[in-house]
């Protein structure tokens, strides 16, 4: 494990997700590196003559970020402090850039191994559960992604659920959970739900290849009939078994973008309250 990258905008979801991620980063022994960025409004001039007025009205935006940035900042920091949370791996930084260019700046910069974002949660604005720029990030970067409901509090992670069709090319994100858990000494749960296209003798097949691969490594499998929905099913056993964590593999069309219907979020209570990992299928 490098280091961890918070895009903020400083709202309050984006806040907790400061908390939660600056907690990480100390667990985890690395630098949160906390990132705003924006991008300096087109202005045209009217007439000749104001080239240089535009000049100084962009310095005057510019500043007026940075200003509003630096005390943000100042504000997390104090908060932290107040909180007894160690300050001392957290790094700022400041891009004009989208969201999106940010983090990639951010990442071709500094040594990255996660992104954390805050996100909305089951009952945020306009009935999303990630918001646009945590999707945009999910679906534009290969790193893996925390996103962190508004509801979700830091607690020491015992249990990380693991949702996998049991395919080797799930196999490279297993290898990062279980990294991430022995960082925290979590128990991992590779979960698999039955449906009309599994094939159950490559599922045991894999599961036991992944059992010998990590064989100093406590995973468990479960393998459960499918409720109603695969989502449904997955929500049950998360809220039945005090799951912390849920890692998923973001596939085309699968269950991470289903995950982003507004009106499935309704229906998947731990949305609330459980940071969801988001991984690319490997290649």
């Amino acid at each position: 494990m490098k280091h961890i990258l918070l895009p903020t905008d400083y709202s309050d979801h984006a806040n907790n997700a400061f908390f939660y991620a600056l907690h990480l980063a100390n667990k985890f022994g690395v630098k949160l590196y906390v990132l705003f960025s924006y991008i300096p409004p087109v202005l045209s001039a009217a007439h000749a003559g104001q080239p240089e007025m535009l000049n100084t009205v962009y310095q005057e935006i510019e500043n007026s970020r940075k200003d509003f940035s630096m005390r943000k900042n100042n504000e997390l920091m104090q908060k932290a402090i107040a909180q007894n949370i160690d300050t001392t791996n957290l790094e700022f930084l400041f891009d004009h850039e989208t969201v999106l260019g940010g983090v990639k700046n951010a990442i071709a910069n500094q040594e990255i191994s996660l992104i954390v974002m805050g996100v909305y949660g089951a009952s945020g604005f306009a009935g999303e559960f990630m918001g646009s720029n945590t999707t945009t990030v999910i679906r534009n970067v290969t790193l893996p992604v925390l996103a962190i409901p508004l509801q979700a509090k830091f607690n020491p992670i015992q249990k990380i659920g693991f949702t996998t069709l049991f395919k080797e090319k799930d196999f490279h994100a297993l290898e990062q959970i279980v990294e991430i858990s022995s960082l925290v000494d979590a128990k991992v749960y590779c979960v698999n739900v039955k449906t009309e296209s599994s094939s159950p003798s490559e599922v045991l097949l894999n599961a036991e290849k992944w059992t010998k691969s990590f064989k100093d490594q406590e995973l468990k499998f479960v393998f459960l009939e499918k409720e109603n929905s695969v989502e449904e099913t997955v929500n049950r056993f998360i809220l039945d078994n005090d799951i912390d964590i849920l890692a998923i593999v973001r596939r085309n069309r699968n269950f991470f973008d289903r995950l982003m219907s507004s009106s499935l979020s309704t229906k998947l209570t731990f949305h609330s309250e459980i940071p969801i990992f988001v991984f690319h299928e490997s290649k």
